[in-house]
């Protein structure tokens, strides 16, 4: 009779194939090595775009619009993936005396540091907005040892493949050293405002000072207006005041010399849904 209580132990691999998995794991792992060693300065110096969701603002806790004397720049959606369109305008005009705003567009954080990089010897020597959050804006930033004439570089330290550059321009009317209220109000066409019911204008209602131009920024990827008028049903609409049809990214300007102080609606003439008042004093 056969002894089927002792049984051979059954080998799964062999002493040879066990080395050889041992050497080809150690070679897997000396050239991950390598490869770490080789590209870590630029791993460092290009880290990946760094996300946050998005989060509602609650009722009442709207960020405040934008006060005349302030430049605003917008950091738009989607700015953190290298090779994106980052800081709008690239090239902000900025009157003598104005201070500038930085609004994130994104969902992810970023910042607007003076210089050209973090290996600027200069780095954050002129201004530095610190982190700011998705849907949020920066701290009005004033240059104050600032001349007609200069360019001012700066970067996203989050990111520092993002570029932009500041030129101070000359001082508008009423602006330094007039005792007035310097000139340069912006309003933003956000991104998804197309959507019916979601937010449009930023700010839905901009109050301003005869003569002040109005800076218009086409953050959406739509086609946009922003014409005088309750909607394309009043009489005379866009008489007054008319962009045009914007691109996205576009820019237009609003000059308000030759309008009377009153409150003056308008509207997008490609989405008539969409509604602001410009309020001239």
């Amino acid at each position: 009779m056969e002894d089927h209580d002792h049984k051979e132990p059954i080998i799964l691999t062999s002493p040879g194939r066990l080395t050889r998995g041992i050497i080809i794991v150690g070679i897997t792992l000396a050239v991950g090595a390598g490869i770490l060693i080789t590209f870590f300065d630029e791993m460092v110096a290009n880290p990946p775009p760094v996300t946050q969701i998005r989060q509602p603002q609650p009722p009442g806790e709207e960020e405040p619009p934008a006060q005349a004397g302030t430049t605003t720049i917008s950091i738009p959606n989607g700015a953190s993936v290298q090779g994106n369109p980052d800081y709008e305008p690239d090239n902000a005009e900025v009157p003598l005396g104005n201070k500038i705003v930085w609004k994130n567009d994104d969902t992810a954080v970023h910042t607007a540091t003076s210089g050209t990089g973090p290996q600027d010897p200069e780095n954050a020597a002129l201004f530095d907005t610190g982190l700011i959050n998705p849907a949020e804006s920066s701290e009005p930033v004033e240059l104050a040892d600032a001349a007609e004439g200069d360019v001012i570089d700066y970067y996203c330290f989050v990111h520092p493949y993002m570029l932009g550059k500041v030129t101070i321009t000359a001082a508008e009317a009423g602006g330094e050293g007039t005792g007035g209220a310097p000139t340069g109000s912006t309003i933003n066409i956000l991104a998804g405002s197309s959507t019916q019911g979601a937010p449009d204008y930023d700010p839905d209602s901009l109050t301003v000072t005869k003569g002040d131009s109005v800076t218009v920024v086409n953050q959406d990827t739509t086609m946009h207006t922003v014409t005088n008028g309750a909607g394309p049903e009043t009489p005379g609409f866009g008489q007054l005041f008319d962009t045009k049809f914007m691109e996205s990214e576009a820019t237009a300007t609003i000059d308000t010399a030759n309008l009377d102080p009153a409150t003056y609606d308008y509207f997008c003439l490609v989405h008539p849904y969409m509604k602001g008042t410009l309020v001239v004093e």
